[in-house]
């Protein structure tokens, strides 16, 4: 029986064919980084129920652009392309969040200016 050249295991047994299988596919399924953490970033806003009432139109866009990401991922492997729309990606969810922290804090002001009792001032006219 001869070894191969990497000396772990004869080259026509079912183990190297199976660790052969396994790399190929494994490498068939590159990660891009940055599209991993631009997806991270969206889940974590789109599970926010605040982020969701809020910004929804804003976190859609986020969405879309995370679509668009993953589609030219998929199909062309465009690096740069890929972690520019990333970075888009992450801009749009913070503006999301922004848009909802502020229409929250407009909401809470509107109520706590509705509860407020009519004061009969006098000095005010």
């Amino acid at each position: 029986m001869r070894i191969n050249t990497i000396g772990l295991v004869p080259p026509q047994s079912p183990l190297a064919i199976l660790l052969l299988a396994a790399l190929a596919i494994s490498c068939g399924t590159v990660r891009n980084p940055a599209l991993e953490h631009a997806r991270d970033v969206y889940q974590k806003a789109h599970q926010d129920p605040m982020i969701v009432r809020h910004a929804a139109a804003a976190l859609a866009r986020a969405g879309q652009t995370l679509e668009d990401a993953d589609r030219l991922w998929a199909d062309e492997k465009d690096v740069i392309e890929v972690e520019h729309l990333a970075y888009i990606v992450e801009k749009r969810v913070e503006i999301a969040q922004v848009t909802a922290q502020r229409r929250f804090a407009a909401d809470e002001i509107r109520q706590t200016r509705s509860q407020r009792p009519a004061t009969n001032d006098s000095r005010s006219r």
